[in-house]
């Protein structure tokens, strides 16, 4: 299989019916797919949504027309073309997969019926076209399951039906298109090849690709993609490819990523960091062994601040603030001969000092009279309160090492928390310690939360996690009343694992 080196950019129409201009390294006005290919990209993807025009968010776009708009300009340059099917009207995540407004009331077999008509009208019409895909994405993420709550992990045997349905239209209509079945969790090899196994023991057909999503905020160390990379192909045989990734090229106050974030990647954000990122994602996809690693491809790569884009568009980019493209884009002229394994080497030893550096730091950290009881769970869940509200949700308490532990292989939503008595009025500052994994839409909150008479103090902190290291989170100068404050880390997250140690709350003298 070839190297790609891909771009997502199923936003473009949108962006150019609202003026986007693009200029590249020269101050040339060019179009989008041309600066693309000036820079090395070789492939495009593009999402579909069934009917977005349901979805007033949506406005429309990426449906069936749109679509065949862009394909017909990726054909015309002939570049690889990567169609990605979210079977649903809107986004489709880890923590959502909603199915499409036609679809809702159809029973089971009914809805494996729809997938393949549907899947196979898209690609007859793109085939009539003549910009047929040359590989689909059969769901988009969808190591949660796809059309919930039917297809939904873990019930891999209706998941399965369900996705062997969009399989088995791409190969009744021209079987030399490629299926790329794709995950989140890039770094995290036990979480895809528990799914894997489950849904191939449950029927899944053949397929060609595994694609991942690798965001180094979210799905673990550079390090842990590369062990996962290898892992899965050597279990599986299959070529894998990167299908997602991105790193901010400036800080920004409305941007996506915060500075915890940028810790946890490794990589501070900034113009030369977002090339240092994309030369490391290559290397080390080029490095899987048997030229298994196939390609690298940037989410949403041509954004600019523009009314409606949301924050990815304030720093994720690859274009500066006047539309000129940043030179961390040219990393996408990579191929395989270039790959060095002592570059990739010397950065991973890098990042693993600093992150070493990071937890010693860390560790350091004074605090006074702890108020909290049982802050280690040394004690197992004593004097701790564990609200689960779905039945499969697994807890433990490693006492030895002093953490509790939460996973589960569906989306789910957590609670651990704990009444603690307030005796003197003051200023108080509240942490905890976390470790565990992340991905879209995986929300973890640290929280504290007083009720005297009829005053409310709530104050809370978004935790960024990792499963890299420990890492602290504080919430300082907190005014508190005589009375009881409740305490806790709260989650509302499609399936990951989290570690949560070292609850302290002291008063500040």
């Amino acid at each position: 299989m070839n190297f790609y080196k891909g771009v997502d950019i199923s936003s473009l129409l949108e962006l150019e019916e609202n003026g986007l201009k693009l200029y590249n390294a020269s101050n040339q006005q060019v179009d989008a797919l041309d600066l693309c290919q000036d820079n090395g990209v070789n492939s495009v993807r593009l999402r579909i949504w069934n009917e977005p025009s349901r979805v007033p968010e949506a406005k429309g776009y990426c449906d069936l027309e749109h679509t065949v708009l862009l394909a017909k300009r990726i054909k015309e340059k002939n570049m690889h073309f990567m169609l990605d099917f979210h079977y649903s009207d809107f986004w489709a995540d880890p923590g959502k997969q909603r199915k499409p407004y036609a679809w809702e009331h159809l029973s089971q077999e009914e809805l494996a019926q729809a997938v393949y008509d549907y899947t196979k009208e898209v690609l007859e019409r793109l085939t009539k076209e003549g910009c047929q895909p040359d590989m689909v994405q059969v769901g988009n993420e969808i190591r949660s399951g796809m059309l919930f709550p039917d297809g939904e992990v873990p019930n891999f045997t209706q998941l399965a039906k369900l996705v062997n349905a969009g399989i088995q239209a791409v190969r009744d209509v021209n079987p030399k298109i490629q299926v790329m079945i794709h995950l989140d969790q890039g770094g995290k090899y036990v979480f895809l090849k528990e799914w894997f196994d489950s849904i191939m023991a449950a029927g899944l057909l053949p397929f060609d690709v595994i694609g991942v999503s690798f965001y180094p905020f979210w799905h673990g160390t550079f390090m842990d993609l590369k062990n996962s990379l290898e892992g899965l192909v050597e279990r599986y045989k299959l070529p894998v490819i990167v299908v997602e990734t991105a790193h901010p090229w400036r800080r920004s106050v409305d941007g996506f990523v915060t500075e915890e974030q940028e810790r946890i990647a490794g990589f501070c954000a900034g113009i030369k960091e977002q090339g240092e990122v994309m030369k490391l994602l290559m290397n080390i996809v080029a490095s899987v062994s048997g030229d298994m690693g196939c390609g690298v491809y940037y989410w949403e790569p041509l954004v600019l601040p523009m009314e409606g884009q949301g924050s990815w568009a304030n720093n994720m980019g690859v274009l500066d603030l006047d539309g000129h493209v940043l030179p961390g884009f040219a990393e996408f002229g990579f191929e395989r001969e270039d790959y060095s394994e002592e570059y990739m080497l010397q950065v991973f030893a890098r990042l693993k000092a600093k992150a070493e550096e990071e937890a010693e730091a860390m560790s350091r950290m004074p605090a006074g009279t702890n108020l909290v009881k049982n802050p280690t769970f040394k004690e197992g869940e004593n004097n701790w309160m564990l609200i689960k509200k779905q039945e499969n949700i697994q807890t433990q308490v490693n006492m030895a090492e002093g953490y509790l532990e939460v996973n589960s292989n569906q989306n789910y939503d957590f609670c651990v928390c704990q009444d603690v008595y307030i005796t003197q009025k003051g200023k108080y500052h509240l942490s905890v310690q976390y470790r565990g994994t992340n991905t879209t839409d995986c929300r973890v909150m640290f929280y504290g939360e007083q009720i005297c008479c009829d005053t409310r103090v709530r104050v809370e902190k978004n935790i960024y996690p990792t499963d890299d290291m420990w890492m602290r989170y504080d919430i300082e100068d907190i005014e508190l009343q005589e009375g009881t404050l409740n305490i806790g880390v709260q989650l509302n997250t499609p399936p990951v694992m989290g570690r949560i140690r070292e609850f302290k709350l002291w008063k500040v003298k």
